[in-house]
C-alpha cells in the first residue's frame, strides 16, 4: 500500500513508496476520485506508473507539478506510452519536461503565437522513429484540448522524445542546427539548391547522426578516405573541414580527422546532383 501525498486530479496522483522511499506519479482513470491525502492505496496491476525525481531538466519537480495542469501530464503520458511500443527503454524522467513543453506550446497557440522550427526537416530525418511518434502526438493533443499541432511542433516533441533514450536535448537540437547550417553554407558556397527530399541529402542526414553518436561513444572508424578526397575532391573535402571545426566549437569537442574524409565524399556525392 502506498500513501497519497498529492492528489492532482481524479485521474492522477502522487504517492510515497515506503518500502523503497521513493515518490510515484500514479496514472489511471479514478485512481485520485473521492481520495484524500495521506490515505493509502494500493496500486498493485496499475501499468502507468512514473518514478518521480526531486529534481529534472525544468527545475524541482515539485515546483513544476504544482504550476502544471494534470491534463499535459495525461498527454506527455499517452505520447511516452507510444514510445514505449517502440523502444525497449526510455528515461521516465523526460516526462515532466515534456509536459512542460506542451503545455507551454498551447498556451503559445492560445495567444495566437505562431510555432516556427527551421529545423524541423532535419529533425525529421535524423530521427525518424522518433518523429514518427511525435506525429501521433498531433491527434493525441487534439482529442485532448481540440489544438492541432503543426509539423515544427512535433519536431520539438521529436527531439524530447528522443532525449528519453540516449541524448540530452541541447546536443539533438545541436546536431540538427549544424546540419542545417552546414546545408546553407554548401548552398552558398555553390549557389545551388539542395533537394531536401533527395536521397543523397537523407544519407547526409544519417551520417552526421552517426558521426556525433561515434564522438559520444568515444568510436572510431578505421577506413581512412583522408588522403584520397583531399587529393580527389578538394573543394567538397576543403567544406567539410570547416563543418568539422563547427561541430567542435559547438559540442566542444576534438572530432578525429579521419572523420573529415567521409564527410567530404557525402558533401561531394549532393554537390553532383545538385549541379
Amino acid at each position: 500500500m502506498e500513501k497519497i501525498v498529492k492528489i492532482l486530479n481524479h485521474n492522477a496522483v502522487i504517492v510515497h513508496e515506503q518500502d523503497t522511499n521513493s515518490t510515484l506519479l500514479i496514472l489511471n482513470t479514478g485512481v485520485g476520485f473521492g481520495k484524500k491525502i495521506n490515505e493509502y492505496i494500493e496500486i498493485d496491476g496499475i501499468e502507468t506508473v512514473y518514478h518521480i525525481q526531486p529534481m529534472s531538466s525544468k527545475g524541482k519537480t515539485d515546483v513544476l507539478l504544482q504550476n502544471l495542469d494534470p491534463i499535459y501530464i495525461e498527454i506527455s503520458s499517452d505520447i511516452m506510452m507510444k514510445a514505449k511500443e517502440t523502444f525497449e527503454d526510455i528515461d521516465e524522467n523526460k516526462l515532466l519536461p515534456l509536459a512542460d513543453h506542451i503545455a507551454f506550446a498551447i498556451n503559445r497557440m492560445q495567444n495566437k503565437m505562431q510555432i516556427t522550427n527551421p529545423f524541423s526537416n532535419e529533425i525529421r530525418l535524423l530521427y525518424p522513429e522518433e518523429w514518427k511518434i511525435a506525429a501521433k502526438s498531433r491527434e493525441i493533443i487534439f482529442n485532448k484540448l481540440g489544438h492541432l499541432i503543426n509539423d515544427d511542433e512535433i519536431g520539438f516533441i521529436t527531439i524530447h522524445l528522443h532525449s528519453t533514450q540516449e541524448m540530452s536535448n541541447d546536443d539533438a537540437f545541436i546536431m540538427a542546427i549544424i546540419v542545417n547550417e552546414s546545408i546553407r553554407e554548401i548552398e552558398k558556397e555553390y549557389d545551388i539548391e539542395i533537394d531536401l527530399n533527395s536521397l543523397s541529402y537523407s544519407r547526409l542526414m544519417i551520417h552526421m547522426k552517426y558521426l556525433i553518436a561515434r564522438l559520444h561513444e568515444d568510436e572510431v572508424i578505421t577506413l581512412d578516405m583522408e588522403d584520397y578526397t583531399k587529393e580527389s575532391i578538394p573543394d567538397s573535402y576543403a567544406l567539410a573541414v570547416r563543418i568539422i571545426k563547427r561541430i567542435e566549437d559547438s559540442l566542444n569537442r576534438e572530432v578525429p580527422v579521419i572523420e573529415t574524409g567521409y564527410l567530404a565524399m557525402h558533401i561531394d556525392r549532393i554537390l553532383s546532383q545538385s549541379k
